[in-house]
């Protein structure tokens, strides 16, 4: 029985290198399109811009996230429930 560098496990480090990949990539569309409502910063700062844009009223807004192609945030103004909603992309600044 001999010894291998790589471990007697069967392992190379291709498929290590392989899988480390694939969970990357996996992770960066799961942050891309579920990360910014799940990140306090982000949705926080997102919350801040669409009250600015219905008029500093915290009561009159709703704010979304939309999945799809692309990804992105909504803002509802609930005073007037008639007009459409403001498309404000995927990314909002935060302010640290």
């Amino acid at each position: 029985m001999g010894v291998s560098v790589t471990g007697a496990s069967g392992r190379s480090l291709a498929k290590i290198r392989t899988a480390g990949l694939t969970l990357g990539l996996l992770g960066g569309a799961a942050f891309y399109l579920y990360g910014p409502p799940v990140t306090p910063a982000l949705h926080a700062a997102a919350a801040a811009e669409c009250n600015d844009l219905v008029g500093g009223n915290y009561r009159s807004y709703r704010l979304e996230w939309v999945t799809g192609t692309p990804s992105r945030w909504q803002c509802f103004d609930r005073s007037e429930p008639a007009q459409k909603p403001v498309d404000m992309g995927w990314w909002v600044t935060p302010g640290f």
